[in-house]
C-alpha cells in the first residue's frame, strides 16, 4: 500500500512536498516527487510488499524514458501467471518480480485501449500513468475501489492524491472551502460545486491538453466496470409481494449445494489469490462469521498464523457473549496465536481528533470503527508486519445488515437491487475508512479475499430462497455462507448471531458524541496550523528527494 499525488495545478513544488508528507503514513520506503518541464508532477509514497529492492521504487519510468507510473496496490497472483512471461519478453524490465513494473509495461501495451484492458488484470489498485510525450494524465481505480483516489478538475488544471488532506493542503487554500452543514469541499468560487471528487471504481479519466486553451487540459471518463442486478425486472408480468410469488420469478435455482460449493471454492482461490506478499502476513479475527471464515482458510496454509483483535472496555461485564468471546473461540479451534488489543473509553478520546483526520469523516458510525481499527493497526505494526487478511465485503454480497433485513425481506425482489447498490457504494464508506485508518494507524496494508470479482458476480446470482433460513430459532443472514464451511469450522462460532462492528467491540457508545465529531471535522480540515501539526509530528525527519525532467524530445 502506497500514497500518490500529482498534477499540475500546484503553485509551486513545496505545495507538492506538503501534499506528499501529509500522507507519510502510507509508506515511508521510499519518497518521490518527479517535476516535468511541462509544469506536471507525479509524486509517491512507497510502502515495499512486494520486490523489497530499491529498484522497485517508485514513481517508474519504462525503458523508452516517456511513460510514468505511481501505483498504490498490488496485482494478485493470477495476473502475474498471466501477463509476466509475455510482457517481460517485449519489454526491458529492471526488476525481478515488481508488480509495479509489470502493471507499468501492461499499461503501455494498451495504452490505445486503457480503460477495457484493465477488466483483464486481477487485484486492488489505483494508479497515475503518465505519457510525457503527450503530456497525458491517466487515473485510474480498481474494479470495486478498494483504495482511494480523489482528484479536483477546474479551469483546465487538475491535481489528484489517495487521499483527500494532501489536496486539502497541496493546492492554494483559496480554491475550495468546506460546506461545514455537508462537511464536504466545496469549490470556493461556485458554492454548489463540489471541487474534489472520488475517482469512481471501475473507472479511467484522462486529462489531455486542451485543443483550443494553452497551457489547460480537458478531461474524459471511462467507465470499465459497474455492477448490476442479476435479476431482470421485466420478466415480471405482476409485482410479488411474498417469497412463493417471487420465486416464480427469481433467478435459476441450480441447488443449494451447487451455491454452497461454488462460493466455498471461489473464496479458497481468492484467499490464495491475495497471499502473494515477500513481507509476512496476519489476520483479523474480530470474532465474527466473516472474519472467522478467512482466518480459518489462512491457518490452513499458514500454520503458523497470527490474529488480532480488539477489545474495546475490558473492564465492561455483560451476560452476553461479546467479539472478543468468539474470536478466543475461533483462535482456540484453529490453534493459532491471538493478540488482544485491549482499549478503554480514555484511550478512544485521547486518539479521537487523530481518528477524524485519518478516516476524513466525521460520521460516527464510521469513526466508531476507525478508532477500533487504529489501536489494532498500531499493535499489527508492533509485531512485525505489513499486512493484514480482513473479512469486509460479505455483508455486500449477502445485503446482510439489519435495516436491509427490516425493509428488504418481506419483498424479496429487493434483495437482488439492494445487494448492488451496497457493492457500487462501498468505496463510499467502508473501504475508505478501512483503508485510511488502517494505514494511518501502522503502514498497514489491508486485504479482503471477499472483493474478488469472481466472487461477487457468482455470490450475486444465489437465489433470493437462500438468503437466509430457519437454524433453530429464526432466521439466520448469509445461509450459503455458513453453511459452505459446515463441518469445518463448529456451530457455535458458525451459526452465531451477527452484531455489528459498533455493538461487537463497545464503540457504538459514540453515536451520542456526533455533534462533537462535527466540530472535531470543521476545526481539523480548516485550521492549517493543526494539519501541519500532525503532518510533522512523525515524519518530519524524513526526506522526500526531488527530480526535475526534462522532455529532450520536444
Amino acid at each position: 500500500m502506497c500514497g500518490i499525488i500529482g498534477g499540475n495545478s500546484f503553485s509551486s513544488t513545496k505545495r507538492v512536498v506538503k501534499g506528499l508528507h501529509s500522507m507519510m503514513h502510507r509508506g515511508t520506503d521510499g519518497n518521490v516527487i518527479l517535476k516535468f518541464d511541462s509544469g506536471n508532477h507525479l509524486s509517491h509514497n512507497r510502502l515495499s510488499i512486494q520486490d523489497l529492492s530499491e529498484k522497485a521504487n517508485q514513481p517508474m519510468v519504462s525503458d523508452c524514458g516517456n511513460y510514468y507510473l505511481a501505483f498504490n496496490g498490488e496485482l494478485w497472483k493470477s495476473t502475474f501467471k498471466k501477463f509476466n512471461k509475455k510482457l517481460r519478453k517485449k519489454y526491458n524490465f529492471k526488476t525481478e518480480k515488481s508488480d509495479s513494473e509489470l502493471l507499468l509495461y501492461f499499461l503501455v501495451e494498451n495504452i490505445d485501449n486503457l480503460a477495457e484492458s484493465l477488466n483483464k488484470i486481477e487485484g486492488m489498485f489505483c494508479f497515475s500513468f503518465y505519457d510525457f510525450k503527450n503530456d497525458t494524465t491517466y487515473l485510474g481505480r480498481d474494479f470495486i475501489g478498494r483504495l482511494p483516489l480523489y482528484y479536483c478538475y477546474q479551469d483546465g488544471k487538475f491535481a489528484y492524491s489517495s487521499e483527500v488532506k494532501g489536496l486539502t493542503i497541496g493546492i492554494d487554500k483559496s480554491y475550495y472551502k468546506i460546506d461545514v452543514k455537508s462537511k464536504r469541499f466545496k469549490s470556493s468560487e461556485f458554492k454548489d460545486r463540489e471541487v474534489i471528487h472520488a475517482v469512481l471504481p471501475g473507472t479511467v479519466l484522462k486529462f489531455s491538453p486542451d485543443k483550443f486553451i494553452t497551457d489547460n487540459h480537458s478531461m474524459t471518463s471511462t467507465r470499465w466496470f459497474d455492477f448490476k442486478p442479476k435479476f431482470d425486472e421485466k420478466k415480471m408480468t405482476y409485482y410479488p409481494r411474498t417469497k412463493e410469488e417471487f420465486e416464480k420469478y427469481d433467478l435459476e435455482d441450480k441447488g443449494l449445494e451447487y451455491y454452497t460449493k461454488g462460493f466455498r471454492d471461489r473464496l479458497e482461490k481468492a484467499v490464495d489469490e491475495e497471499t502473494i506478499s515477500d513481507v509476512p502476513i496476519c489476520t483479523i479475527l474480530s470474532g465474527g462469521i466473516d472474519s472467522t471464515i478467512i482466518t480459518y482458510l489462512l491457518s490452513k496454509q499458514y500454520p503458523n498464523m497470527e490474529a488480532f483483535v480488539v477489545n474495546v472496555n475490558p473492564t465492561r461485564k455483560s451476560k452476553l457473549k461479546d467479539d472478543l468471546y468468539y474470536a478466543r473461540v475461533a483462535a482456540k479451534e484453529f490453534g493459532i496465536k491471538l493478540h488482544e488489543v485491549n482499549v478503554d473509553r480514555e484511550d478512544i478520546e485521547r486518539v479521537l481528533e487523530e481518528s477524524i483526520w485519518a478516516s476524513e469523516t466525521h460520521k460516527w458510525t464510521q469513526i466508531s470503527p476507525a478508532v477500533a481499527q487504529l489501536f489494532l493497526s498500531w499493535e499489527v505494526r508492533d509485531k512485525g508486519y505489513k499486512v493484514v487478511f480482513g473479512g469486509e465485503g460479505a455483508d455486500e454480497i449477502f445485503a446482510s445488515y439489519g435495516d436491509v433485513k427490516r425493509f428488504c425481506w418481506h419483498e424479496p425482489i429487493w434483495w437482488h437491487q439492494k445487494r448492488v447498490n451496497l457493492l457500487n457504494n462501498l468505496h463510499k464508506s467502508n473501504l475508505v475508512r478501512t483503508n485510511k485508518a488502517m494505514m494511518y494507524g501502522g503502514k498497514v496494508e489491508l486485504r479482503t479475499p471477499f472483493l474478488n470479482k469472481e466472487l461477487i458476480d457468482f455470490g450475486l446470482h444465489i437465489p433470493t430462497k437462500y438468503r437466509d433460513e430457519k437454524e433453530g430459532k429464526g432466521s439466520i443472514m448469509k445461509y450459503v455462507l455458513r453453511k459452505a464451511f459446515e463441518g469445518d469450522i463448529s456451530d457455535e462460532l458458525l451459526w452465531r448471531p451477527k452484531k455489528t462492528f459498533q455493538v461487537g467491540c463497545h464503540t457504538d457508545y459514540l453515536k451520542k458524541e456526533q455533534d462533537n465529531l462535527d466540530n472535531l471535522f470543521e476545526k481539523l480540515f480548516v485550521n492549517r496550523k493543526l494539519k501541519d501539526n500532525y503532518l510533522y509530528r512523525n515524519f518530519g525527519h524524513i526526506k522526500t528527494r526531488i527530480k526535475e525532467i526534462e522532455n529532450t524530445k520536444k
